[in-house]
């Protein structure tokens, strides 16, 4: 199998899927990283004919775990469309699509699988664009699976909102998922075959964000936010039937839980 993009998420997929058995090549735009010794790692450039042409057509299945350029949204959606064309050039049968749980936008109340999708943000709409296009191939068969906000110790939520004020919405629940289980979920989807499905990432406690980002801050002893009074409607990200279709356990089901280990 090919994961495009071996950044945060990729890497550590890759390694797993290695570990479980799986023949995995990774793809990278660094140069620099082709010369690991862990796993074969490919450059590919989606902006670049000759690059894409390079990738041969042994691959059966393509995970693509690329992110959008905070500073590009818009090229987030070309590359997806090219990865598209790829996949359907190199008759890959398979093509599994890291989404993200922002394609709910401004939903409120429970959001799961069957929730409309009400995008706000380019990076966003791109991703809903893309679900759409690889749901409608006939030439591969695709599985989308939404990640909540994606936590790890090296990404620890301790940062993110740390010495912030004014901070809106202390009552909102909190929507994440550590690392270990996004990869622990993608590997169930790959072993079970599980292919034209649609799945949510996303741990099944929901702390509320004053809570959960406070402790969180102290966790670095770094100064917390510091919330205001404003509380607005919000969504609870709800991955349970996803974890019951996988027969999936969270390795971190309780974020507070995670807090202390982190």
């Amino acid at each position: 199998m090919l994961i495009i993009g071996s950044g945060w998420l990729g890497l550590p997929l890759a390694k797993s899927l290695i570990n479980q058995g799986h023949q995995v090549t990774a793809t990278t735009t660094s140069r620099e990283k082709i010369s690991n010794k862990i796993l074969p790692i490919i450059h590919l450039n989606t902006d670049d004919d000759a690059s894409l042409a390079s990738i041969n057509d042994s691959f059966d299945v393509m995970i693509i775990t690329i992110a959008p350029q905070r500073k590009n949204p818009e090229h987030y959606l070309e590359q997806l469309q090219t990865l598209h064309q790829l996949a359907i050039r190199k008759k890959f049968r398979k093509v599994l699509f890291t989404s993200s749980t922002s394609v709910w936008g401004n939903n409120e109340g429970i959001v799961n699988e069957m929730t409309t999708m009400m995008p706000v943000s380019e990076s966003a709409k791109a991703m809903v664009s893309f679900e759409a296009m690889a749901r409608d191939a006939s030439e591969y068969k695709a599985t989308i699976i939404k990640l909540a906000g994606l936590i790890s110790g090296e990404r620890h939520p301790g940062r993110f909102l740390a010495g912030k004020t004014a901070v809106d919405n202390p009552q909102a629940p909190v929507n994440l998922v550590a690392k270990e289980d996004v990869i622990g979920l993608i590997s169930q989807i790959i072993n079970q075959q599980q292919w034209q499905q649609s799945f949510i990432a996303c741990a099944p406690s929901h702390p509320s964000r004053y809570e959960f980002y406070t402790q969180a801050a102290q966790q670095l002893n770094l100064t917390p936010p510091a919330f205001s009074s404003n509380n607005q409607p919000s969504k609870h990200i709800d991955g349970q039937a996803t974890a019951r279709h996988l027969n999936y356990q969270y390795k971190f089901p309780d974020l507070l839980t995670w807090l202390s280990l982190h």
